[in-house]
């Protein structure tokens, strides 16, 4: 059995990242997952990714390994709007601990938001939808497709400079996502060009956590328009014109209909 300092970094680290790291992904690396951590990928509100190079016989080359900070360490910014509506747990006692915000309950929470974030995602890509495969989940750590090369991972659409002849098919693009999502009863809730992957002409949505039912979120509707709005927003910059609010309108429409 590897020690957490076994696992083999490829890039320079500190030993407390080092601890950290190769706790979260001991689980994985007895399992067989993969064979080192090549690389840290640019981290977000809540937690930090990274690339690894996958075990032989995976059928991937690459793969990500999202670890979710301590909750004290993370921006935990409109949560309780997110969780509202949403299933956690039946068990009386842990139902009594997130009542009562104990330590216990807190960690109730933060589990049933990563498994939340792989079955949503599972859900998704068994879909058709643009976003990375999820492999596997263990304790406070997400296994899934990576986005990019051995050496690069692949930029968020806002920090890339677009061909204009992909603009529209791209836009077009992240709205089908969209129409898939609620098709699937989910809407992102945070979606914008700071959670959506460009890489080889083609779109990945990430960051699933958050994302909402409708049928259970009395803020559903106005988290689709938002969702709407920034893509909008975004492809704005390249001429292309849009009317969110009567996208979102006819999105919500059609899905209550039950026409997606």
């Amino acid at each position: 059995m590897n020690n957490p300092e076994e696992v083999e970094f490829q890039f320079s680290t500190q030993k407390f990242e080092e601890e950290w790291v190769g706790k979260a992904l001991k689980n994985f690396q007895e399992d067989g997952w993969f064979s080192g951590v090549l690389y840290r990928v640019k981290g977000g509100k809540e937690a930090q990714v990274y690339c690894c190079k996958a075990s032989p016989g995976m059928g991937v080359d690459l793969i990500a390994a999202k670890i979710y900070r301590l909750r004290r360490n993370r921006a935990m910014k409109n949560y309780a709007q997110y969780q509202q509506g949403r299933h956690i747990t039946s068990d009386k006692r842990y139902l009594r601990a997130l009542k009562k915000k104990t330590r216990t309950g807190k960690a109730v929470e933060d589990r049933a938001w990563l498994k939340h974030e792989f079955r949503t995602m599972q859900m998704l890509y068994h879909a058709g939808a643009d976003v990375p495969q999820p492999f596997e989940l263990s304790g406070n750590t997400i296994l899934m497709e990576f986005i990019g090369n051995a050496r690069v991972a692949a930029p968020l659409l806002r920090e890339v400079r677009l061909d204009p002849t992909e603009a529209k098919p791209l836009f077009d693009r992240c709205i089908e996502n969209i129409e898939i999502f609620l098709s699937c009863d989910s809407i992102h809730g945070d979606l914008s060009a700071f959670n959506i992957l460009y890489w080889n002409g083609a779109i990945t949505v990430i960051d699933f956590p958050q994302a909402v039912d409708p049928f259970d979120n009395p803020s559903a509707f106005s988290l689709l328009v938002r969702d709407v709005e920034r893509v909008c927003q975004y492809f704005s910059r390249y001429g292309i014109q849009s009317r969110p609010v009567d996208i979102a309108a006819d999105l919500w429409r059609r899905y209550l209909q039950r026409e997606l």
